[in-house]
């Protein structure tokens, strides 16, 4: 009989077989991958009575910044299940393990990039931010002057984090990263050859990309920006160094860079659970006297009425909503007033509504990391 459980230690190489079989990466990630991003305590998976592995979910822990606050979170860096032991409904069962798993752990939110976005709305994960792409398959470069550097990312990486760390004021679920979370993931980008170019302004990083230059083309990873003339240079940069090449890069969602005969596109791009309502209550409901009722099929403790400083309550709810709307809502993704107009939300009282949309306004919303 199957059973679900906690990863461990000695899991370590099935969950690398099992990942070896579901993805595509190449042996000197998959190397650095599994030395560095393999953290069993924040790993789940399903086993067969035979000891196999048959799926399996890994995550980190690190901290999102949700409306200015730090919240204790994980993002999800792998998901799978082996061939053979597809199509049993195994994932929703590790999911909805994995969420009250780590719950109990004191995690509260859980983000990640699937490859098909729908993929985890059984389990209420919803989009919460976007990406900007503009790309292009024949680059014929950008025919200005750029004004952009080449950075060593083996060098001093701190000017880079000083304007990742400034930059990401701006963006509600965006990764805190430490000078520790930075430099494992230059460390990650390392193992797969990325470069890295810079715009400096009185010795001060105002931009940087870290991109990836093969034989498929160019590919801007992260691109950070302090303001958007430098956003430009670094965009123009990349485009002219793909010269005649296939050009693709990832920005922020409001940006304001063009490219002459690049498309330009805005979609969804990561998806955000819920793992314990209350305590983001707790952490961003400032004690205001409102209350919401939250369902989630998935986590039994996200279930309830709640005030606003995370507490159950007997009182009857301003609004009620499902577990996935209030997570688009209360990072900032969605307006109360989008959610309410499309159906998705009760109203039980119309001016607490009123209040609590210009409480927790819609924010600009954009995660960098995807594992």
């Amino acid at each position: 009989m199957k059973k679900l459980r906690p990863a461990v230690i000695s899991d370590k190489n099935n969950f690398r077989k099992l990942w070896d079989i579901s993805f595509g990466d190449s042996k000197a990630f998959s190397d650095w991958f599994f030395s560095t991003r393999f953290v069993p305590d924040y790993c789940a998976l399903i086993e067969e009575e035979d000891g196999t592995v048959s799926s399996e979910v890994q995550s980190m822990p690190l901290f999102l910044n949700v409306r200015g606050t730090a919240i204790p979170s994980t993002i999800m860096v792998g998901a799978c299940t082996h061939p053979e032991y597809k199509r049993r409904g195994y994932m929703k069962e590790l999911y909805t393990y994995y969420m009250n798993m780590i719950g109990d752990m004191g995690v509260v939110l859980c983000a990640h990039t699937p490859a098909v976005l729908r993929t985890y709305f059984y389990v209420g994960h919803y989009p919460v931010s976007d990406t900007a792409f503009i790309e292009t398959e024949n680059s014929n470069g950008a025919d200005v002057e750029c004004g952009v550097v080449e950075f060593d990312l083996k060098s001093n990486i701190s000017p880079l984090l000083k304007c990742y760390s400034l930059a990401s004021q701006r963006y509600s679920g965006i990764v805190l990263r430490s000078f520790a979370d930075f430099k494992l993931k230059i460390s990650d980008y390392l193992s797969c050859g990325a470069k890295c170019a810079c715009v400096f302004n009185d010795n001060n990083v105002t931009a940087y990309a870290v991109y990836f230059d093969d034989e498929n083309g160019i590919s801007g990873e992260e691109i950070i920006s302090l303001d958007e003339l430098s956003e430009q240079k670094i965009v123009n940069f990349l485009f002219n160094a793909g010269k005649g090449r296939k050009v693709k890069v990832k920005l922020p969602p409001e940006t304001k860079s063009e490219y002459n005969s690049g498309i330009k596109t805005v979609k969804p791009r990561n998806v955000c659970g819920i793992a314990n309502a209350p305590a983001l209550l707790k952490a961003v409901g400032r004690n205001l006297d409102y209350a919401v009722e939250i369902e989630d099929p998935a986590v039994k403790r996200n279930n309830g009425v709640f005030d606003f400083s995370g507490e159950k309550t007997g009182r009857k709810p301003d609004i009620k909503m499902q577990v996935q709307f209030f997570a688009q809502w209360i990072m900032g993704y969605r307006s109360l007033d989008e959610i309410i107009n499309s159906g998705e939300a009760v109203v039980f009282n119309p001016d607490s509504a009123k209040e609590l949309n210009k409480l927790f306004p819609k924010l600009n919303c954009h995660i960098v990391d995807e594992y």
